[in-house]
């Protein structure tokens, strides 16, 4: 009995697939581990992002090949393909879209033109291969063309009371706090979930006569990459430190 060959498309968009979505997947706990660096898992999301998107041809035109009068076997595995293909891409791809497409804010400021200034984390900064110094320049100008409302905001409160504000809020947001200076300074470290990258934070308080100005900068610890994670971070503190100074 005649038994229609297994098309060799279908078997491999889900190969291509299943390496995709193993690169994608292990990249956050290979960076976790500190196996690989920061650029290079981002590298590894790309590629996995990218063997998905490819896999979907195969799978496409494999799934086709299984019908009419000599269609071939491995309809199931075309599908496999398509679902493990389109799963990756969907994933991946606001990551992979964020680091080759986005503005790349590895280090952000409220204020460019003076920053705050690491002090407790500068060491682990400068350990990690990170700046301490504010580059300016080039960044601060897609800074403010990608996010022209991240600026510092004012508040009534004193600064002792916006302080302790901003310390509940940094704690209800899981940071880890390394600094709270009650004359107008904390620091703290933010852990992203999966891929477990490292944001520094630092908050500044100054008395500007009538109101308070509060100052935010979040960088990247280690490599010169960002995927949006510094800007969430900024908006996400004021929401929170808002939140804090109503109760």
């Amino acid at each position: 009995m005649f038994q229609a060959p297994v098309s060799r498309l279908a078997t491999a968009s889900v190969l291509l697939a299943a390496c995709g979505a193993a690169a994608a997947a292990l990249a956050g706990p290979l960076y976790r581990i500190q196996l690989v660096e920061l650029d290079l898992a981002l590298a590894m999301i790309a590629a996995g992002f990218a063997a998905g998107v490819l896999a979907l041809v195969p799978a496409g035109v494999g799934f086709a090949s299984t019908f009419g009068l000599h269609g071939k076997r491995g309809r199931g595995r075309a599908l496999a393909g398509l679902a493990l293909g389109l799963g990756v891409a969907v994933v991946a791809g606001p990551k992979v879209y964020a680091a080759v497409l986005g503005p790349n804010l590895h280090d952000l400021a409220t204020d460019t033109d003076d920053p705050p200034s690491y002090r407790a984390l500068a060491q682990a900064r400068e350990q990690a291969g990170g700046d301490r110094a504010y580059p300016g320049g080039e960044l601060a100008e897609r800074q403010a063309e990608a996010h022209p409302d991240l600026e510092a905001r004012t508040y009534p409160q004193d600064v002792s009371a916006i302080l302790s504000a901003a310390e509940s809020a940094a704690l209800r947001m899981e940071w880890t706090v390394a600094r709270t200076d009650m004359q107008g300074g904390l620091e703290a470290t933010a852990r992203s979930y999966w891929m477990g990258v490292i944001h520094d934070i630092v908050v500044r308080v100054e008395d500007t006569g009538d109101h308070r100005r509060v100052d935010v900068r979040a960088a990247t610890r280690g490599g010169e990459a960002d995927v949006g994670g510094n800007a969430r971070l900024v908006r996400a503190f004021y929401d929170e430190l808002e939140a804090e100074l109503q109760n």
